[in-house]
Order: structure tokens, then C-alpha cells, then sequence
């Protein structure tokens, strides 16, 4: 069971990724979020196709209005002309604890 803070905070998240940047062959381009992205449960998952371009595939990151990197990848995908989706989770886990001092 997803709790109100979690959902609510999930919402945030998904509100606040608004594209990406992905490096093919050292050069860095922009992509939307694909609309099939979702929440499911604790988890957020927003995907970056990357459709007709072939090459090196590096690095990907994920950003804010005003680009500001807010979670990225290192791969090394050799991608042919083929459609790939490149996958960012984000899982939120809240804890309890007591702090003392």
C-alpha cells in the first residue's frame, strides 16, 4: 500500500522531470519523456526513446525546466537504427526511526 506522502511525492517528481539529454557518439541531444511513462506502486519510471539515430550511446540524464540534472546514466549501448527506450526508476522507500541527541 502506496501511503498519501509517497503518492504525493512521486507526483512531485514526475511533474518536475520535463525531458532529457542523451550523448550518442560524444554528441548530446534532447529528448522528451515518452508519454508512456508511470507511477506504479512506490516506483517512477520515465522513458527516453531514442528512435531512428544509430551510434555510441554514453551517457543519458534526466532534467528540470530549467536543466538541472536530476538523476544519470553511464551506459555503452551500441545502438543500430532500431528503437531503444532508455529506462530512468526512481523507487521511494520510506523509513521510521527515532533520532536521539
Amino acid at each position: 500500500m502506496v501511503s498519501l506522502l509517497e503518492d504525493e511525492t512521486l507526483k512531485f517528481w514526475d511533474r518536475l522531470i520535463v525531458g532529457a539529454k542523451v550523448t550518442i557518439d560524444g554528441v548530446e541531444q534532447s529528448y522528451p519523456i515518452h508519454e508512456s511513462s508511470y507511477i506504479e506502486g512506490n516506483m517512477l519510471k520515465k522513458f527516453v526513446y531514442l528512435e531512428s539515430e544509430s551510434g555510441h550511446v554514453t551517457h543519458a540524464y534526466v532534467h528540470d525546466q530549467h536543466g538541472r540534472r536530476i538523476w544519470e546514466q553511464t551506459m555503452n549501448i551500441r545502438k543500430d537504427e532500431d528503437g531503444i527506450m532508455v529506462t530512468f526508476f526512481f523507487e521511494l522507500e520510506l523509513k521510521e526511526g527515532v533520532s536521539v541527541g
